[in-house]
């Protein structure tokens, strides 16, 4: 048995948005690992405001080690300008981690404007 605590570590992914295309509906998913103790407390966040109630978690689960993680998922609609964020409270942090996600929106501009903009430049 492992007698400190070890700090969580942080990582936040988007799922492929889901097969049916007429909802806009996206999976956030903020994957905790490599904490000890296992009791910790994982919140979401839109926008500073807390999200309840499409939040599904898994229990800490052992990695195998004296570690644990934990899956904690954000079932949300993603409007331009949101931000998301993973806040997590665990008795080795003083005080909560908080990692913050934003999608970027890419513009795609024509194939022929790119190569009219390379003969001007050449």
């Amino acid at each position: 048995m492992h007698s400190s605590t070890v700090e969580p570590s942080i990582k936040i992914s988007l799922m492929n948005q889901y097969e049916e295309s007429h909802t806009k509906q996206h999976m956030l998913i903020c994957y905790v690992f490599g904490f000890y103790p296992s009791e910790i407390e994982v919140k979401w966040y839109r926008n500073s405001q807390e999200e309840t109630e499409l939040v599904q978690s898994t229990e800490p689960y052992h990695n195998g080690d004296w570690s644990y993680q934990i899956l904690v998922m954000l079932e949300t609609e993603i409007q331009k300008g949101d931000t998301f964020t993973c806040e997590v409270h665990h008795r080795s942090l003083k005080a909560p981690h908080r990692v913050d996600w934003r999608k970027i929106f890419l513009f795609f501009c024509n194939l022929t404007t790119i190569a009219s903009m390379r003969l001007i430049s050449v």
